[in-house]
């Protein structure tokens, strides 16, 4: 089966990176900043307060789909600890950036050749991810290279498979949900999520899951087997 499409929006992890090891939870690397930024605060304390505010925060996700920024969330950890969040704006960011820098995150394979070649066949490429992790300017830069248009749900405030975050995605491409195809891992919040405002779907399939997407693939260098040269 081919597809004709305009436009060709891509999930990030799982799709196009992942994580190549088990790595240690973001939140200890943070903790370890914040301490060296004078914070004078026990790590049980911490700790304690931040995956209960993290437990609050993935029950809203899912109930809601309401996306909230890490960012945020320590600053919430803080105050609620008796601290002046923004007093340790500086230290936040730090520890924040810092953290993330500890991530250890790669391509799959032939995901940036076949990102390439979609754009050179005329494709408008996207990329939505659901992330309360902001990204690196490092990174938004690497990618405003090689896509159009980069959603991210904690700028857009609500995650996949809220439609919003699709609607908002293809107006920003100037494309019709029938012309556009979305590629995801996630059989909910990519593939359900898609097609409900309309958009075809391929679901690359990296476990045993399973979807209710147009195509199925298992690797990405398939897509452009079923996505001809755009006329």
């Amino acid at each position: 089966m081919r597809l004709e499409v305009d436009a060709v929006i891509f999930d990030d992890f799982g799709t196009l990176r992942y994580s190549p090891s088990k790595q240690e939870d973001i939140i200890y690397p943070i903790f370890r900043i914040l301490t060296k930024r004078g914070l004078s605060i026990t790590k049980e304390t911490f700790l304690n307060q931040y995956f209960k505010m993290d437990a609050l925060y993935r029950k809203r996700l899912t109930e809601t789909f309401q996306e909230s920024l890490l960012d945020n969330m320590i600053a919430n950890v803080l105050e609620s600890l008796g601290f002046e969040p923004e007093a340790h704006k500086s230290a936040i960011k730090e520890s924040v950036d810092y953290g993330l820098s500890t991530r250890s995150v790669r391509w799959y394979p032939h995901a940036l050749s076949v990102l390439s070649t979609l754009r050179k066949r005329g494709y408008k490429l996207g990329l939505i991810s659901n992330t309360h992790w902001r990204i690196l300017e490092s990174f938004r830069t690497e990618l405003e290279n090689i896509v159009d248009v980069i959603t991210l749900s904690y700028e857009h405030e609500y995650a996949k498979p809220h439609p919003s975050i699709f609607l908002t995605t293809l107006r920003k491409l100037g494309v019709k949900a029938n012309r556009c195809l979305h590629v995801g891992d996630d059989p909910v919040a990519d593939v359900q999520g898609a097609k409900s405002v309309g958009m075809k779907t391929v679901f690359i399939k990296r476990t045993n899951l399973q979807a209710n997407a147009d195509i199925i693939i298992t690797s990405l260098g398939q897509l452009l087997e079923i996505l001809d040269k755009k006329r």
